[in-house]
């Protein structure tokens, strides 16, 4: 898992809102993302630990440590999902 902060997702983030990519739900803190070509699905997995937020996705750029622009759509949607579950609590 990658440790999410402002300086390691900045580049992810403008890449995110060039491509616009699909994003699906899969189970609580998992997401589907499609490829910027729409071949290619990767699954993208968030946790919290200790306040802090971690990434996972199973594309190249997040093997080699990068934040992903998988995990900055994945994120917005989780984002938007936990701030749901936070309302009906």
């Amino acid at each position: 898992m990658i440790k999410l902060t402002t300086e390691n997702t900045a580049k992810a983030i403008e890449r995110c809102r060039k491509l616009k990519p699909q994003v699906r739900f899969i189970a609580d803190r998992i997401f589907s993302v499609k490829s910027s070509n729409n071949t290619n699905s990767y699954t993208v997995r968030f946790d919290v630990k200790d306040g802090e937020k971690f990434g996972q996705c199973e594309c190249k750029a997040s093997e080699r440590r990068l934040v992903c622009y998988h995990i900055i759509g994945a994120a917005t949607a989780n984002i938007y999902r936990q701030s749901l579950k936070r309302q009906s609590a």
